[in-house]
This record gives C-alpha cells, sequence and structure tokens, in this order.
C-alpha cells in the first residue's frame, strides 16, 4: 500500500503510532545509552517524531471535521486532506437520511 493510498482512519493511527513509539523509543534510549550527547541527540529526534505525529493528527482531525460538515450540508465533499504533504482520501460514513 503506497502513503498516497491512505484513507483518514489508518492515517490517524499511523499519526498515533508514531506518538506512541516515539515515547517507548524514548523510554529505550533513556535507559541504554550510555552518553550524554546521545541520549540529548535521541531525545530530539523522539521528541521531533512526536511533534511531527502530534501536528498532523490535529491537522487531519480539523480537515475530516470539515469534510464532515460539507456532508451534512448537502454540498458535494470538496476537501482534500494531507499528512506529510500527501492527499489522504476521506470515507465518510453514511449518513442518516433526512426527511
Amino acid at each position: 500500500m503506497s502513503l498516497f493510498d491512505l484513507n483518514a482512519d489508518l492515517a490517524k493511527n499511523l499519526s498515533v503510532g508514531a506518538i506512541v513509539s516515539s515515547i517507548f523509543t524514548l523510554l529505550i534510549v533513556l535507559k541504554f545509552a550510555s552518553s550524554l550527547v546521545t541520549k540529548l541527540l535521541l531525545i530530539g529526534i523522539c521528541c521531533a517524531v512526536g511533534y511531527v505525529g502530534f501536528t498532523q493528527r490535529d491537522s487531519l482531525n480539523a480537515c475530516i471535521e470539515v469534510a464532515t460538515a460539507q456532508a451534512k450540508s448537502g454540498e458535494p465533499v470538496a476537501t482534500t486532506c494531507k499528512l506529510l504533504g500527501q492527499n489522504v482520501r476521506v470515507r465518510l460514513p453514511s449518513l442518516p437520511s433526512q426527511g
């Protein structure tokens, strides 16, 4: 599966996985790295990965909310969501018919 073919739910799950794995890696680095410089560099990398995962998930959630609002109002969904600069498909659950 290429990154271009991700749906929004999978992309959100992957960003949570990046956050959790960066925290887990951070704990392992603090336990096993012996040099202070190595610890600081790896802590910086883990924090950067966690920050990118968090901000990408936040922007993806905002984009999904816009797409959902468009669908509920009856407009065609014209929103393209992005994750790390790549387009992500938004699959909306079927909305109940109004009437």
